[in-house]
């Protein structure tokens, strides 16, 4: 199988991924990691004009336009910054993550190494990369935006609510979005394979990964 091919299969069959994984050596997270950068870097080159024009007009909102320009000017040099940084910060929150799941594989008595969960962590990180490029579609098609808020179309289970819902409630159902849940399934799935767990059991050691970015997101709600 093409090895591109081979590491995308963690979207469809975790085990057979596990597999692959296991088969590649102690630096089979490293092209996972790669490519999700590649994805990153590819996605944030198409938005990041409609990026700066939504950003540049919520910004005329509250300032002068000269002002907006010299707040542009420094905004630019830390979007090339994170875009460069993108393989850098995505190891570092995969190490976060594998840590706390690997902290709840001792706390339910799972034998787990921290190398195997990383790289399974590295695989899955291509699921939730879909929902950037599905954005950067919508965005696109959308043409020119007057304000930061179209940048972020909706894809969660917030679909079915009012624009008068709690803030609460939309940010805990706008997490849910389909590419959410796929990555929670298949991050649980995988971990069954990788330890021999059940999948009930696999499901409650891995949440942590997703339920820290389930607080942030009701927090950023509540906030905006």
């Amino acid at each position: 199988m093409n090895s591109v091919l081979a590491i995308l299969n963690i979207f469809i069959d975790p085990a057979a991924s596990v597999r692959y994984q296991r088969a590649q050596g102690k630096l089979a997270w490293l092209p996972p990691i790669l490519l999700a950068a590649a994805i990153s870097a590819g996605v944030s080159l198409v938005l990041r004009p409609f990026f700066e024009q939504a950003m540049y007009n919520d910004l005329l909102d509250k300032m002068s336009a000269e002002k907006a320009r010299e707040a542009m000017a420094f905004a630019s040099g830390t979007l090339t910054f994170s875009a460069v940084m993108t393989p850098v910060m995505l190891a570092i929150m995969l190490a976060i993550s594998s840590a706390l799941v690997l902290g709840f594989s001792t706390i339910a008595g799972v034998r787990a190494v921290f190398t195997d969960v990383f790289t399974l962590l590295a695989h899955c990180a291509l699921i939730p990369l879909t929902a950037q490029v599905a954005q950067s579609v919508v965005v696109k098609l959308r043409g020119e935006l007057t304000s930061m808020a179209g940048m972020q179309p909706a894809f969660g289970i917030d679909l079915l609510l009012g624009d008068d819902a709690p803030r609460l409630l939309q940010g805990l159902l706008n997490y849910f979005s389909f590419f959410t849940l796929w990555y929670i399934v298949i991050l649980a799935f995988g971990y069954a394979a990788l330890t021999g767990v059940s999948k009930a059991k696999a499901f409650g050691v891995t949440c942590p990964v997703w339920v820290l970015g389930l607080i942030f997101a009701v927090v950023g709600s509540l906030a905006g």
